[in-house]
């Protein structure tokens, strides 16, 4: 049942420490009352937000950044409480209960890392996907077109380092492997080993950057000045 809250919120200090005795099975998770000030409180400048049933990251990405209005998420990034919060709202997207059991994964998929901690920060299931379709919009789609609980490893190859936030590097990136008439990422682009997969793209942009500004550069610039590996995705891109 979806629940409808009158903005976005964070959580206490105090409620960060019940939401992660919740998360490790110490405390039932009617021990975090949403409700009760204590745990968590308004964020200022938000508008209200549905915890309903999100079919992909991108879903649920673009529902929060409603609720943001004319906030930009990025200016929140380090806000702990407020995406504990939102992790805790949408534990049936992100943690869904089967044979009776909420499988909880990795702590740094439920836990907002501090966002100094990059390789740890980048990979939770809310506030990733949320910063990538702010700062990229559709220009995300590779990135968070699959369900909400998954964190793919196109995801996590493709935000590896803070540098890959660039809308240049993301517009190649979605070309070569989102598909638009399937409204997933192209068959091979999951894979973890293989020429012109994500993390030979990564590896690529690397050596690119050590001879051009990629910034500077167009999506068809340096879709040109990618070796031939990555072929057999121009070509489904065309």
């Amino acid at each position: 049942m979806s629940t409808t809250y009158q903005s976005l919120f964070q959580l206490t200090p105090e409620g960060l420490q019940v939401f992660e005795r919740v998360m490790t099975r110490q405390l039932s998770e009617e021990a975090l009352d949403l409700s009760n000030r204590r745990y968590a409180t308004p964020v200022e400048g938000t508008t209200a937000f549905t915890g309903g049933e999100f079919t992909t990251a991108k879903e649920m990405a673009v529902a929060i950044c409603a609720s943001f209005e004319k906030n930009s998420p990025q200016n929140f990034v380090g806000n702990i409480g407020l995406w504990a919060w939102l992790t805790f709202v949408l534990l049936d997207n992100l943690f869904p209960i089967t044979n009776g059991a909420r499988k909880i994964l990795e702590y740094h998929r439920w836990y907002p890392s501090a966002p100094n901690h990059w390789q740890k920060a980048q990979r939770h299931l809310v506030r990733m996907p949320t910063l990538l379709y702010a700062a990229f919009g559709n220009d995300a789609d590779h990135l968070i077109c699959g369900k909400p609980r998954t964190g793919p490893d196109i995801r996590e190859q493709l935000t590896s380092q803070q540098d890959m936030f660039s809308s240049n590097f993301q517009r190649v990136a979605r070309v070569l492997y989102f598909s638009d008439e399937n409204g997933t990422v192209k068959r091979g682009a999951g894979l973890t080993k293989g020429p012109g997969i994500p993390r030979r793209l990564a590896a690529v942009r690397k050596q690119l950057d050590v001879t051009w500004d990629m910034t500077d550069l167009t999506t068809e610039r340096i879709l040109e000045l990618l070796p031939p590996e990555f072929d057999q995705y121009k070509t489904e891109a065309a």
